[in-house]
């Protein structure tokens, strides 16, 4: 292992810490997701939430982007016509490096069934363009996110049961319309944002799986069970812990092993009193765990992964971090299985056995310069993926500037320019085409409705 991969886990791990030695309200996500709020404000005044109305909402993200990368095809061998880089190219679909988008369209419905609230609802569809409709070009025919019902009719924790984020990273929790970036950190990207492969993966090297993706990424969720509580220790601390036992199967039932996913998840916050959801002015320290099994060739594979990270927002200025650890199951890319030159039929490639491991993070910094409306940020990532592999390990290293401008709340515009880079530090061969990789612009308006 290198110094540079040894100096980001450790910073990394000592901001982090630092904040978990203190006792630390950014948004408690999982609550926000799976109940309805207790008390509600009418008429400037606080009372308990009868209102048993079904809440219609939803968001659409328009926008455009550019990839500055080179496209490099071999003419002769036998790679012969087939597109090396799909880093240069737009996700999801991987065909095109510029080009106007409708990332995300979601409709939803929320609510209590009944006036006590004891028993509340969440579905959400999505009918935009990305990973959940389209993976790497190919359609999934899946636009149901969510659908959960929470019980609350026990004191000192919750029930929800269905298709929902599990209780894990900071960065897959949050609400995706909140986060003024365009695109997740890299380590978030190919570390929790699963692929899945069909059972009949063709095995291309040892333990090493390849095949066109027959369903959605993983979008941060599962379908289970989860038990959950929010506990308010003072008039500021809360402390939130969650577990899940999940298929394992993201929003899909197809590949199914026969063992579950479990989730483990803790975090507790400090409140300093304003704002709410996304923009909630609090501290908040958490660490998160997850273990599960997935089935290629009818072998089951161990894939792991866990975290620790913080978040603190007050008075316009916003501080995040986190250290994401994975092993097993890592994503090793989008491959091009298409011959001709002028064509793409990319796949994904999984190396399976636990023994690969890898590791990731980032540090964000945001500021609004002018309140509630200007918004200047930067955000440090990297991953260092394969780390077990001589040939095969790849360093990811990407620093986005932004700047948001916000009509109310989420809904504004966005402005992100990615700087880049990636090294093969073991591979000559390989680092030829990593060298193609260029930096990303991305423009994008978040409209909440």
């Amino acid at each position: 292992m290198t110094f540079y991969t040894k100096k980001n886990k450790i910073v990394l791990s000592l901001v982090v810490m630092g904040i978990l030695s203190v006792s630390v309200h950014a948004a408690d996500w999982i609550s926000i997701a799976g109940t309805e709020p207790s008390f509600i404000k009418k008429e400037g005044k606080i009372i308990e939430n009868h209102n048993n109305t079904p809440y219609f909402w939803g968001f659409i993200q328009v926008g455009y982007q550019k990839n500055n990368g080179d496209i490099f095809i071999p003419k002769a061998g036998p790679k012969t016509g087939l597109n090396l880089t799909p880093f240069s190219m737009l996700t999801p679909n991987l065909n095109a490096q510029s080009g106007f988008e409708v990332n995300r369209a979601r409709l939803a419905v929320r609510g209590m069934v009944d006036k006590e609230n004891t028993l509340n609802y969440f579905f959400m569809t999505e009918f935009g363009e990305d990973g959940i409709t389209k993976p790497a070009g190919h359609a999934s025919n899946n636009y149901l996110t969510d659908a959960s019902i929470t019980y609350r009719g026990i004191p000192y924790f919750n029930i929800r049961v269905g298709q929902f984020k599990y209780p894990g990273s900071e960065e897959g929790l949050r609400a995706v319309f909140a986060s003024s970036y365009r695109n997740f950190s890299t380590a978030g990207s190919q570390l929790l944002l699963e692929r899945f492969l069909p059972n009949h993966a063709q095995e291309i090297k040892s333990n090493i799986f390849q095949a066109i993706p027959k369903q959605s990424v993983g979008a941060y969720r599962d379908r289970g069970i989860e038990l959950f509580h929010t506990a308010k220790l003072t008039d500021k601390t809360t402390f939130t812990w969650a577990g899940m036992i999940g298929s394992g199967t993201g929003m899909s039932s197809s590949n199914a092993s026969d063992t579950p996913t479990y989730y483990a998840y803790l975090a507790t916050e400090y409140l300093f009193g304003k704002g709410k959801g996304y923009y909630i002015q609090s501290l908040k320290g958490f660490a998160w765990y997850q273990n599960g099994k997935r089935l290629l060739n009818n072998t089951n594979y161990t894939r792991e992964r866990y975290g620790i990270g913080l978040n603190y927002f007050h008075n316009g200025l916003r501080v995040g971090a986190e250290y994401i650890k994975a092993k097993g199951m890592i994503y090793n890319g989008a491959k091009d299985v298409d011959h001709d030159p002028f064509g793409v039929n990319w796949e994904y490639q999984i190396a399976a056995d636990k023994n690969n491991e890898a590791d990731g993070g980032y540090i964000n910094l945001a500021y609004f310069f002018v309140p509630k409306k200007w918004e200047a940020m930067i955000r440090y990532d990297y991953l260092n993926r394969l780390s077990n592999s001589v040939t095969g390990q790849r360093k990811f290293k990407t620093t986005t500037l932004g700047i948001s401008y916000h009509f109310k709340g989420p809904t504004r515009i966005d402005v992100n320019y990615a700087f880049r880079d990636v090294d093969a530090p073991n591979n000559n061969k390989a680092q030829k085409v990593l060298k193609n990789v260029g930096n990303l612009l991305s423009l994008q308006a978040t409209l909440k409705f």
